[in-house]
């Protein structure tokens, strides 16, 4: 026989489930602590303890969380060379003895600037050592390769030398400048990238235009910098011609320091027409940069070598004066630093044994004025 009961529970099913919400319904409300209407709204959070002091905190602006500081890539400004409104110009002069070694005793009297010939006034001077931004140029050319890298494992030592502010980039040529790694101060970094060249692809060596290249990316950096080209000298299919190099290394304030290695060649028979010229070129540049080309015959030699460039630019003395001709019309001014006494006269540096040194001083050709 059949049962009505479950018709009889699906009819009160509902009203039981009512009968519910309605009896949790004051425990919910004694749950949440529910306020009678007129009453403040106690705060959000957790409540404080029975005895406990709560102080309320005063509004303030939230300190900014610190971003974490990535290695830098790129040598922040420090110190600028030419102002675009006083027109100053900076000049680094570097004074060495006969051996190379700096001599750095001299004081602002003892420097005369001359710019076309004019007295100048020295009104900056700085003495103090500054960190160096140095870009490591190689020629990755596979026709003197050999002796190319015996070059290159020295440049090594150079990263010896190097001090935690330094900056260094690694940058290849063949056809074309190729950026190994950009300006850091990892050793460890630049250390990786030299060790990526050990087969060159091409015999081709642009000089000229990885040169232009590699100073035009460092135009805008401050303060003290040089290029180091390891190289041989000779440029193959450059679309700059010598004399335009020329002109670009003039009006630069980056000094070059080229590392040679056209007097191996000469010495292992190598010798050519085209070496002698390309050494002479190398010469001018240097020069007219302010820079110091070096051509060491043998390998025992470029250890001193990258130490002898790297303290000549730590103990540079940089001048900066405000010229007398005040023209804007972009041509090439010509400066000559000289050293002198008090009285003006040439200066005589002598050593302990009271012997007269010969010194050789180093500062770039000249500038060119800004153009309005």
């Amino acid at each position: 026989m059949q049962t009505r009961f479950p018709r009889v529970v699906l009819m009160f099913q509902p009203v039981a489930a009512v009968a519910l919400v309605l009896l949790a319904l004051p425990l919910f409300a004694q749950s949440q602590g529910e306020q009678q209407p007129g009453q403040p709204q106690p705060p959000s959070g957790p409540a404080p303890q029975v005895g406990e002091t709560v102080i309320a905190p005063k509004k303030t602006t939230p300190a900014p969380v610190p971003e974490q500081k990535k290695p830098e890539k790129i040598n922040p400004s420090e110190i600028y060379t030419l102002s675009k409104t006083a027109n100053l110009v900076n000049v680094d002069v570097l004074v060495t003895d006969n051996g190379g070694n700096p001599i750095t005793t001299l004081e602002r009297a003892n420097f005369k600037v001359l710019d076309d010939g004019v007295p100048q006034t020295v009104t900056n001077f700085g003495t103090s050592e500054a960190p160096l931004t140095v870009c490591m140029l190689v020629e990755f050319a596979n026709r003197y390769w050999s002796f190319l890298y015996l070059a290159l494992e020295y440049a090594y030592q150079f990263l010896n030398v190097m001090k935690p502010t330094d900056w260094v980039a690694v940058v290849d040529f063949d056809m074309k400048p190729h950026i190994l790694t950009d300006f850091t101060q990892d050793r460890m970094q630049v250390k990786a990238a030299l060790d990526t060249l050990r087969i060159p692809g091409f015999s081709e060596s642009n000089l000229y235009d990885s040169l232009a290249y590699a100073i035009d990316r460092m135009k805008d950096i401050q303060g003290r910098k040089a290029i180091i080209p390891i190289c041989t000298g000779i440029d193959t299919f450059s679309k700059l011609t010598y004399p335009q190099m020329l002109k670009i290394a003039k009006a630069s304030d980056t000094a070059i320091y080229p590392v040679s290695i056209l007097e191996f060649l000469d010495v292992r028979s190598y010798g050519s027409m085209t070496a002698v010229e390309a050494k002479n070129e190398l010469t001018y540049i240097a020069q007219y940069s302010g820079g110091q080309a070096y051509f060491p015959r043998f390998e025992a030699e470029l250890p001193n070598i990258y130490q002898q460039i790297a303290g000549q630019l730590r103990t540079q003395y940089s001048l900066g004066f405000v010229p007398t001709n005040p023209a804007r019309d972009g041509k090439y001014h010509k400066l000559k630093v000289e050293l002198v006494d008090g009285q003006g006269t040439p200066l005589r540096i002598v050593n302990e044994k009271g012997k007269q040194v010969k010194y050789k001083v180093v500062a770039r050709d000249g500038y060119y004025a800004p153009k309005v």
